[in-house]
Parts: structure tokens; C-alpha cells; sequence
């Protein structure tokens, strides 16, 4: 019975419990490894003996407990792009003509950057893909191929390929220009046909490279031909599908006065920025592009932190089971706010009676937008660091908020305490000591 309890419990955990997401929070270093598995050999070796109850509910409990902190971490950890997760830093790239040269920042220091990097960009050609444009025929009339089976070839960079396809005596011309057009898509060797419509119920193949520009000493993106075989040729001429009506072209642009090329409209300058560009600029004029504080996502990241923070406090204060320590934990979490939310009322920031922080979003938004002094939100960066750290002890070692009567102490000062490599902890070795 024991051993169906356990197989009980774990099915309930993976159905339940495991995430069906992976984050940042889940994707951990050698050294972060590391650093968990010594704060476990730590509690084991200077935690007194407990008396595990053996029961579904103590299981359940702990996994719910281990499971709430992993999300508070997880919810923490999406709310920085920074290496740091607690780090407030909130920038982003602006350009005085976004429709024209789009920009995202990515650098590592946005405190250094605000308002010194940047740069001067002069387009004056976008990169554009090779398009080929075929003949246009009479959509109704009978094939312009009489019917036999055909071939030709295309060449994309390197690499060659065959396409072979047959026309019947009922065929019309839409027929044969539907039949490559599903031909070349499904092949996806990076072009894409679509059939285009001219006048007079006329319809020609139009064929498109799927990247821009060109390599050096490339001539084009794609090539179409016919080479002799055992199948008819014949196709490439009658539909004209090797006739080039857009070659591929490099973008042409200055940054900050020196002119520079790129193959593709999207691309990076300094490992700062993400350019993407959408259009040409005048003559002699220039765009601007810098990085800037972005109060906005700042605001946004406070307001999501003490949202995180509640939430995690309310589901503690809701649990009674007789077993699970909630007032504990939800107590740990308060002292957390107890020590950083203080002095923050100028920020719309305040620790409630009842544990939880109430915030005025407008208070905060004045704040932040007026006030170029980062000490004012140190107490915010403090209670993230704290609340991070918690998360992590919580996941480490989550058996302390559910009943377990100590049995015997350790001596703190016996040298003899080590810490067993069997048991990495007593959540994990009380999920599994039923096989025993």
C-alpha cells in the first residue's frame, strides 16, 4: 500500500506541479549547481533529526510549499532582461524616425549608455531579395507545354536541386503554374512562387528568395536552368521562370559618416543595438539612434514585483491544513517587506497591517519620471534580492513549513558531522523512501 502511495503522490506531482514551462529559473550553471548542492549538504549536516510523517498530505504539502517558490522565482526572474534579475535597470533604444530605422537596445551596461552611445545612420538602399518573374500566359488557354513529363534545375548558394512534374492533355496553363507553384513552396529550399495576375485573365509564376542581398562574389540568390536528362526540358523557357525581374541587392547606409553594407535589413551595431531598417532617407538628412531610461517598463516592474509578493503572501495566509506551517512562511516573507518597504511612501509604496504592500501607480509614475536620484529605489532592489533569496531557500528545503518533530539535536561543534552523499535532502528523501 505504502508503494502505491508514493506512486500516487508522484503522478499527482507531475500532473499537478511540473511546470509546462521552462525559464530562466530552470536552466541553471555548473556553478549554480554548485552553489545548490552545498546549501543542501549544509542543512543536512547542521539540522537536527526529524520525524517525518509519512502520509500523501506532508508529500503534497512540500511539493505545493517547493513549487510556490519556484514560481515567486520564476515571476522575479522574467521581470529583468539584466544579468542580475533584481537589477531595476530599464532601457531601451529610441530613434527619432522609427518607421524608417526601427531600434531595440541589447547591450550589458545600460547604465553607461544612457545617453552616450548612439549613433548617426544615412540609408540610402534597403537589401532586397531576387525576385524572377515569369511569362505571362492565358489562364483558360491549353498548356503553352504540350503533354510528357519535365524537369529543370534550380541552384540556391551551393546546393542543387531537381524538380520534376508532368503535364496531362487536359491541362491548362493555371493548371501547370499551380502545379510548380505547390511544387517550389512544399520543397522549402529557401524560395517561395506564388502566381500573380496581369490583365486580360493573364497569369505569369512569380518565384522569390526568401533571404536579401548578396555574399561577395555572388552574382545572385538563386539560379533556374535546364541541363539534358532523360525527362523533357523545354519548361524554363516557355514559362520563363529564369527571367529576372529584382536582383538581390546589399543594404547601403552610413553610420555616422562611414558608409557600410549589409546583406539583410536586420542587423546588429556595436552588440548595443538591434537595427532593423524600413525604409531610405533623404539626402543629407540623418536618423538618430541613442538609449534612454524606460520609466514606463520600470514602473511595470515594481508594480509586477509587489503583485508577485502579494500573491505569494494571500496563498499562504489561505492554507489550514493542520500540517502545513502557512503562518510561518508567511511570516518569513512579511519580514522580508518589513525590512526594505520602509521610508517608500514617496514612491506610492507602503506595507499594509495585513502583510500585504498597497501601491499608487500614479505616485510611482511621478516618481520615477521626475527623479533621476537611483537611491530612492534601492529598498525595492534590496526586497527583490531578499525575496529571490527566500525563493531559492524555500526550493532547497522546502520540509521546514510542514510538521516534523525534532528526534535528537546535533552537536554543533562535533567535527564527526558530515553530510551523508545519499541524501540530498529530506523533501527528497521523503519522496522516495517508500522503495525501500
Amino acid at each position: 500500500m505504502a508503494g502505491i502511495s508514493l506512486n500516487g503522490v508522484y503522478n499527482h506531482f507531475i500532473q499537478d506541479y511540473v511546470s509546462k514551462d521552462v525559464t530562466q529559473a530552470d536552466a541553471h550553471r555548473k556553478d549554480e549547481l554548485r552553489d545548490v548542492y552545498k546549501s543542501i549538504a549544509k542543512i543536512n549536516k547542521n539540522s537536527p533529526l526529524y520525524l517525518l510523517s509519512n502520509d500523501d498530505d506532508v508529500r503534497i504539502d512540500a511539493i505545493d510549499i517547493k513549487e510556490r517558490a519556484r514560481q515567486l522565482q520564476n515571476s522575479i526572474f522574467n521581470l529583468s532582461d539584466q544579468e542580475d534579475k533584481s537589477s531595476l535597470n530599464h532601457t531601451s533604444a529610441f530613434s527619432t524616425d522609427p518607421d524608417t530605422v526601427a531600434a531595440s537596445y541589447i547591450g550589458k551596461t545600460p547604465n553607461e549608455d544612457v545617453g552616450t552611445a548612439g549613433f548617426d545612420i544615412e540609408v540610402s538602399q534597403l537589401a532586397s531579395q531576387q525576385v524572377n518573374t515569369g511569362l505571362m500566359l492565358s489562364t483558360d488557354s491549353s498548356s503553352v507545354l504540350p503533354p510528357d513529363n519535365y524537369s529543370f534545375d534550380v541552384k540556391v548558394g551551393e546546393q542543387e536541386f531537381e524538380f520534376q512534374f508532368s503535364i496531362y492533355g487536359a491541362d491548362k496553363n493555371i493548371d501547370v503554374l499551380q502545379k510548380l507553384e505547390k511544387l517550389i513552396n512544399k520543397a522549402d529550399i529557401g524560395l517561395s512562387a506564388e502566381i500573380i495576375e496581369g490583365t486580360n485573365n493573364r497569369s505569369a509564376l512569380q518565384i522569390s528568395s526568401k533571404h536579401t542581398g548578396l555574399h561577395p562574389g555572388e552574382l545572385s540568390q538563386f539560379e533556374i536552368y535546364e541541363t539534358d536528362g532523360e525527362l523533357k526540358s523545354g519548361a524554363v523557357a516557355a514559362l520563363g521562370l529564369d527571367m529576372v525581374s529584382a536582383p538581390a541587392s546589399n543594404a547601403h547606409f552610413a553610420l555616422n559618416g562611414d558608409e557600410k553594407t549589409a546583406i539583410s535589413n536586420h542587423f546588429t551595431v556595436g552588440s548595443k543595438f538591434d537595427i532593423h531598417l524600413n525604409g531610405v532617407t533623404e539626402p543629407g538628412d540623418s536618423i538618430h539612434v541613442g538609449v534612454k531610461k524606460d520609466n514606463e517598463a520600470l514602473v511595470n516592474h515594481i508594480t509586477a514585483l509587489i503583485d508577485n509578493y502579494n500573491s505569494f503572501v494571500n496563498d499562504a495566509a489561505q492554507e489550514h491544513d493542520a500540517k502545513y506551517k502557512g503562518d510561518k512562511l508567511r511570516s518569513e516573507a512579511i519580514s522580508i517587506a518589513r525590512q526594505h518597504i520602509k521610508d517608500t511612501e514617496a514612491l506610492g509604496i507602503k506595507l499594509e497591517g495585513d502583510g500585504v504592500i498597497s501601491i499608487d501607480t500614479d505616485t510611482l509614475k511621478e516618481a520615477v519620471t521626475t527623479s533621476n536620484n537611483t537611491d530612492a529605489l534601492e529598498p525595492i532592489k534590496k526586497f527583490s534580492e531578499s525575496l529571490l533569496s527566500m525563493a531559492k531557500e524555500i526550493s532547497v528545503n522546502p520540509m521546514k513549513y510542514v510538521d516534523r518533530p525534532v528526534v535528537n539535536y546535533k552537536n554543533p561543534d562535533n567535527k564527526e558531522n558530515v553530510a551523508s552523499p545519499y541524501i540530498t535532502s529530506e523533501y527528497s528523501g521523503m519522496m522516495f523512501n517508500n522503495y525501500c
